[in-house]
């Protein structure tokens, strides 16, 4: 699913850049705001996780892209909720938990998490939230094809709901992060940095 793997895509992504959490402003969608230091925290917690697994076999990308995929994330799960609520889909804490329960088996147990979440540059403090994108996405993606979508056009129609509820509920995003496009309901890179990007020491 082209949508699903471009949620993924934002998330295999590790990197910092330090002084921006000093700014308040981070990303709002339709009325809420997230404060750049709550986007912030997340990008710490993945790096200070880093620090306790091997990583040498897998591929991190540096850089000022986790900002901005973190920021993506965030997005991402506000929009979902507002479709999820307007399809009336319910995902509740048990549906979280069956769902965490199954990736936890399919890791080869609890003490592999750590190692998996770092993997995907995804902070465990967001792990019930990426949960829950997966969930509504695939829950959305299930109510097209009942409404008589192909499913090789699924895709392509979730992109559609995805973008227009974004734009519907009206995103904007500090430059820092990179340039909101609504036709894609992705954020664009921007070099904003001027190379100013330090990792965590």
């Amino acid at each position: 699913m082209q949508f699903y793997k471009r949620v993924l895509t934002g998330l295999i992504v590790v990197s910092l850049l330090t002084g921006c959490s000093e700014m308040s402003s981070g990303v709002t969608v339709g009325k809420k705001e997230i404060k750049a230091s709550e986007i912030q925290k997340s990008v710490d917690e993945v790096l200070v996780a880093r620090k306790n697994i091997d990583t040498s076999q897998m591929e991190l990308v540096e850089g000022p892209e986790l900002l901005r995929n973190q920021a993506q994330f965030v997005i991402i799960s506000n929009v979902l909720d507002k479709i999820a609520t307007d399809m009336k889909l319910s995902v509740t804490p048990a549906d979280i938990a069956a769902r965490r329960a199954n990736i936890i088996t399919q890791i080869g147990g609890e003490g592999e998490l750590p190692k998996a979440l770092v993997g995907a540059s995804l902070a465990k403090s967001n792990l019930n939230a990426y949960l829950r994108i997966l969930i509504i996405s695939e829950r959305v993606t299930s109510e097209i094809i009942k409404s008589g979508t192909p499913e090789s056009e699924s895709a392509d129609a979730v992109t559609k709901i995805v973008t227009e509820a974004a734009a519907k509920l009206g995103v904007k995003v500090n430059a820092k992060y990179g340039k909101w496009n609504p036709k894609s309901a992705t954020i664009d890179t921007a070099d904003v940095t001027d190379g100013a990007v330090t990792p965590l020491p």
